[in-house]
């Protein structure tokens, strides 16, 4: 575990090493597929920055109706603490159609150029999380669980609730929940490169996939957090639930149009 490099929390770090990845990634699939190469770029910047701030917002508004959800005392929470995910999955989702557009990008066809780099993204995000020592897992006996040292989160937070005796300088072997976004997001990353390739996916359908395999195995993992996030499971199995319905409606009556922009498949 490293909380920070040279005081920048990790997790900001490992933010910033998604985009450096992924944000030249999108533009080379979207300039491999006739794009623009810079609106390709600029547009997959708005994604990054759509999902940070929806990120921010899930978590305020938890903060304001369940405000016993964080854990993390007042003293230690900072302006750079809290983000939920899902609440940026979901915002890019709704909004990043109008970046698109803005850029004079067709939507549909743009975003399932570019939406394997998302997963791709989320796993240096998750790894991020991981580093900096939250979104840790309940306490289990599973060959993989980890402890946590003194100064973790997980560590503080089982104190604070009577789980260890005071004095402890390791936690209780938890779900290292972190890492199973991140299995997940790996899979979901493979899936699309997959059914990408097929060319038989109408336009728009590939990056609902996306969305309904996000929501889908955040709900399935959500249950493991040690810590109940009410709005995460209230919203995330809803959107699993509406994004495959999009995606399985654009499947089933949608026309293949196959070929962007440039005349390449999506991921040949």
């Amino acid at each position: 575990m490293c909380p920070s490099v040279a005081g920048l929390p990790t997790y900001f770090v490992m933010w910033g090493v998604a985009c450096l990845v992924c944000g030249p990634l999108g533009a080379w699939l979207g300039v491999r597929a006739g794009f623009p190469a810079g609106k390709s770029f600029v547009a997959f910047l708005g994604f990054a920055g759509l999902i940070l701030l929806g990120a921010k917002l899930l978590y305020v508004a938890e903060v304001l109706l369940f405000p016993l959800d964080d854990y993390v005392p007042y003293k230690y929470r900072g302006p750079l603490h809290g983000f939920r995910i899902p609440g940026g999955v979901l915002l890019l989702a709704i909004l990043g159609p109008f970046v698109s557009r803005g850029l004079g990008l067709p939507w549909k066809r743009f975003g399932d150029v570019v939406i394997v780099a998302a997963p791709l993204a989320l796993v240096g995000i998750r790894l991020g999380c991981f580093l900096n020592g939250c979104c840790f897992g309940k306490p289990s006996q599973v060959p993989w669980a980890i402890s946590f040292p003194k100064g973790s989160l997980a560590l503080a937070y089982q104190l604070e609730r009577g789980i260890l005796p005071a004095g402890s300088s390791w936690s209780v072997p938890v779900h290292p929940l972190q890492l199973y976004f991140v299995f997940a997001a790996l899979v979901t990353t493979v899936v699309l490169v997959l059914v990408g390739r097929s060319h038989v996916v109408p336009d728009g359908a590939l990056q609902f996939g996306f969305y309904a395999l996000f929501f889908s195995s955040t709900a399935a993992l959500e249950p493991l957090r040690a810590n109940y996030v009410t709005l995460n499971n209230l919203v995330v199995p809803i959107a699993a639930v509406l994004s495959a319905s999009i995606a399985a409606s654009m499947f089933f009556t949608g026309r293949n149009t196959e070929l962007p922009v440039g005349g390449h498949g999506r991921l040949s």
